[in-house]
């Protein structure tokens, strides 16, 4: 059983917080051997999309951006399974909840995001198209994509 949160960052107690940054940082960062600025100021912008575990353990994560911030639509990113969780269907189930949130708050418009291009079958399988040439950011391949 998952319990989804989605709120600001100053809603979200300390502990909750420290996880969603030590998570981003365990993947983006260390695992995936990527040195960039994780932390940034579309955090404090941002609607924070939490799954936790039945003991509170942070098993995914996704941030949503308000249209204009980054893409003229809304747009969903820092997408991220708990290493220890992967291969669950976890990365599906956190991508549907995040595109409900996100029209939730935003209405039925697309969706952007800028996706690894190695995860596009997965955002595929959500309904998102490719909307770009591939491009590396960081060391890492990305496409956009668009759900309309």
């Amino acid at each position: 059983m998952i319990e989804w949160r989605c709120c600001k960052l100053a809603e979200l107690d300390v502990q909750s917080v420290y996880q969603l940054f030590k998570l981003r940082q365990q993947v983006f960062v260390i695992e995936q051997t990527c040195l960039y600025e994780d932390i940034d100021e579309l955090d404090l912008q941002a609607l924070h999309l939490l799954g936790q575990d039945q003991s509170s353990l942070l098993i995914a994560y996704l941030r949503i951006l308000a249209p204009g911030l980054c893409y003229d639509e809304p747009a969903i990113g820092r997408v991220v399974v708990n290493p220890t969780c992967r291969g669950e269907g976890l990365g599906r189930l956190l991508i549907e909840q995040g595109t409900r949130l996100t029209r939730e708050h935003f209405g039925q418009t697309a969706i952007r995001i800028s996706a690894q291009q190695h995860l596009t079958q997965l955002y595929a399988e959500a309904g998102f198209e490719v909307a770009g040439e591939m491009y590396v950011e960081d060391g890492i391949a990305h496409v956009e994509m668009l759900l309309t």
